[in-house]
């Protein structure tokens, strides 16, 4: 699209630039996914100018991750739209094969039914056992905090939540999630994934971010898992967000099963 090697500030167009070109790929016939080139910051600098009632009857997969929740996030919320974690443009030539093969599976898959499929050597591990069933949602957890009190934030009833983030110390992730615990988001949903939290540091004698995010699964009381990959590190699940799942969690281990109809 004309902004992508655009600059302008932070960012690659203006707020107004980069929405048009948002729309105007949802108004394209031809298009049939909208694969987002980077992150870093500026998708919420948007989400006041798209065409929720136009998209939400032209639904297309909206594909990233990081910054890009905000964007998904919004589409959820107000237009139930399905969007999908999965690599960057700027980050899936660099893929390993099990990123560049979830990426071009998901892509043309029609139906989500099974196992969610985890790179060698990698498992599900149990927060808080339990089973829960609804909706996958969620992304990173700066940019979805950024989103509370807002018109786009996340509401989560009954749903199953992603979280991952990067380069945030321990207190900072303590931070958040204190925050959606006390705006109420963690309990309205139905269980909690964590996805990968990669240089997240603690001081000496501090709670470290495992710590945290374990403290927050059990403060909610939500079954809860670790290990899903999504986040900043080369294995990237395709998540449809917004599709139905089951999360299991027991001492042997955990499962998440697609079980969309």
């Amino acid at each position: 699209m004309p902004t992508v090697t655009g600059n302008y500030g932070f960012f690659s167009g203006t707020d107004a630039e980069r929405a048009r070109d948002i729309n105007a790929l949802f108004h394209d016939d031809d298009v049939k996914a909208i694969i987002c080139l980077n992150g870093g910051y500026g998708s919420a600098r948007i989400l006041d100018k798209l065409d929720y009632d136009y998209i939400a009857s032209h639904p297309k997969l909206v594909v990233g991750f990081s910054d890009v929740t905000a964007l998904q996030t919004a589409l959820w919320e107000k237009c139930r739209l399905v969007t999908a974690n999965g690599p960057l443009m700027v980050t899936l030539g660099g893929s390993d094969a099990y990123t560049a093969g979830q990426f071009f599976q998901g892509l043309t898959t029609d139906a989500w039914q099974g196992p969610l499929a985890l790179p060698a050597g990698r498992k599900l591990t149990t927060v808080v056992p339990g089973q829960a069933e609804g909706p996958i949602v969620g992304g990173n957890l700066t940019v979805l905090t950024s989103l509370v009190g807002t018109p786009y934030a996340l509401d989560g009833t009954g749903c199953i939540l992603v979280l991952e983030d990067t380069g945030e110390d321990a207190y900072r992730i303590d931070r958040m999630l204190n925050q959606l615990w006390q705006s109420g988001l963690l309990s309205r949903v139905a269980a909690i994934a964590y996805g990968d939290f990669t240089d997240c540091p603690n001081d000496p004698g501090d709670f470290t971010t495992d710590q945290v995010l374990d403290y927050y699964a059990h403060l909610a009381g939500k079954t809860a898992i670790k290990g899903l990959p999504v986040g900043h590190t080369k294995d990237k699940a395709f998540v449809p967000y917004g599709v139905k799942v089951r999360l299991d969690a027991d001492r042997e281990g955990a499962s998440l099963t697609f079980i969309d109809v």
